[in-house]
């Protein structure tokens, strides 16, 4: 059955923004798919570039751009390691950047497009980010053997500094970024990777980069955004898939102090306020009403006996290896047994959230996504604007799995900003989060066994039937 895919800011911003553009630097532009910018780290300066790249300012400070979100599985700690340990500098040299939405550029190796999901941070980006620092290491090196007039193969790279043994004498990467962006850049694959038993940071424990940050509460996730003029709204969508509201008392819900605006679409209505309080007061006073529509009686019953009548009837076959029907026949003894799993929500830390400023020719996004590009698509379709006018400022995600691969959150809230003036943050309520999540599908498992006169199996079948989590994505 086809179904879903539930799959300060402190002055080093300042600083990392103004050194890429008025220190200069070396720049090291790589056909390899990384990115992604946390929400402390340097905005996209003059000299941010879409592509794939590492940045070394005259500072020495190293700057890494790549497509994996943080949402507390430790990718912006483990994928910085791939890359300093053949840059050869320390971790607390790194800073990091989110990418923008850009699938030639940032595509996940494994997926196939930008996306954080499926375990596949370290085995997507293992080599490409490795290959990365191999080409800086590489390139800083051979500014150094030319300016001291030295074979490169007499300097080694250490700690952000080339070293030349014979002379003692050393350069830190800061003082080598002119003389190395002038230098051609091999391609990556040609570049000598180091071997496992020299490494010094991949295999060792590392202090999370993310950690400070969230424990002084720096970090700023999706739901904490703040941009000026902003507005909150609150959320109510109907409880029934395809259901409408069908009565609001709007007047009940102006009245509220601070609301502004009550905003309807097709399955939601939105009460906008400026703060968080008031927009959630004035939600409840507007006594939404709803129209279920067509699956206003549908219940879990009726899911799981279409589940279960699916189960019967033939389906696409995933491995058959022998005659299992025949086995089953002949055996000692058969076991029959079903199995159900109940549709269950992800429950994030972090509510969905979305903050959208739709303006006639261009729109933003600051929201916490692990498909920044989808995200981009449909939001683009939504507006009609194009996909390059649609800026996706991606933020921490407080948890994920698999929920912030769906922008519905992001849908939604642009719907409503399309008709409100200047920017809006629409966050959703625990209750609705829970209601309204993009459940792990609901399953039912039909098996069947044969045994031997000693209790040994000699076949065994396995029916599934529930929803497809790939089938809208392929």
């Amino acid at each position: 059955m086809p179904g879903h895919l539930t799959l300060n800011r402190t002055d080093r911003r300042g600083f990392l923004k103004v050194g890429a553009a008025l220190s200069g630097g070396l720049v090291i532009k790589l056909t390899v798919p990384i990115a992604f910018r946390p929400p402390w780290a340097a905005e996209a300066g003059p000299s941010f570039n879409p592509n794939a790249f590492i940045q070394i300012d005259r500072e020495g400070v190293v700057t890494l751009v790549m497509p994996m979100v943080e949402m507390g599985q430790g990718t912006y700690t483990a994928l910085p390691m791939l890359l300093a340990e053949e840059l050869e500098v320390g971790l607390d040299q790194v800073r990091l950047e989110h990418a923008p939405p850009n699938d030639v550029q940032y595509a996940n190796p494994i997926l196939h497009f930008q996306a954080t999901g499926m375990s596949s941070s370290i085995r997507a980006f293992w080599t490409p980010l490795r290959q990365a620092g191999a080409v800086g290491r590489t390139l800083l090196i051979a500014a150094a053997a030319s300016r001291w007039g030295v074979d490169p193969r007499t300097c080694r790279a250490q700690q952000g500094a080339v070293l030349h043994s014979a002379s003692g004498r050393h350069l830190p990467y800061g003082e080598l970024v002119d003389a190395a962006a002038k230098l051609s850049v091999p391609p990556a694959d040609t570049v000598a990777l180091k071997d496992p038993k020299q490494f010094t940071l991949i295999g060792t424990s590392a202090k999370r980069l993310d950690t400070p940050d969230k424990v002084n509460g720096r970090a700023q996730f999706g739901i904490d955004v703040r941009v000026t003029n902003m507005k909150i709204a609150a959320i109510a969508i109907s409880p029934v898939f395809g259901g409408k509201p069908k009565s609001v008392n709007e007047a009940a819900a102006k009245a509220v102090k601070g609301v502004r605006q009550i905003v309807r679409i097709e399955n939601a209505v939105a009460v906008v306020a400026d703060h968080m309080w008031a927009a959630t007061k004035g939600l409840i006073a507007a006594t939404i009403q709803w129209d279920d529509g067509s699956h206003a009686t549908v219940n879990s019953g009726d899911i799981i006996r279409q589940l279960e009548e699916a189960s019967k009837r033939p389906g696409v076959v995933a491995r058959n290896e022998g005659n299992a029907k025949k086995a089953l026949a002949g055996a000692a003894q058969r076991i029959d047994a079903i199995y159900q799993i109940p549709f269950l929500a992800h429950a994030a830390m972090e509510p969905m959230n979305c903050t959208a400023h739709v303006r006639k020719g261009d729109c933003d996004l600051w929201v916490g996504t692990q498909v920044p590009t989808r995200t981009q698509s449909l939001v683009a379709e939504i507006t009609g604007l194009p996909k390059d006018a649609v800026k996706i400022h991606n933020q921490l995600l407080g948890g994920g799995f698999g929920r912030r691969l769906e922008a519905d959150g992001s849908i939604l809230a642009v719907k409503i900003a399309q008709q409100v003036d200047g920017p809006v943050k629409v966050v959703w309520s625990r209750e609705e989060d829970i209601q309204h999540d993009m459940y792990r599908p609901c399953y039912y498992d039909r098996l069947s066994a044969g045994l031997d006169a000693s209790g040994r199996p000699v076949a065994w079948t396995h029916r599934v039937s529930g929803s497809s989590i790939y089938a809208r994505y392929l």
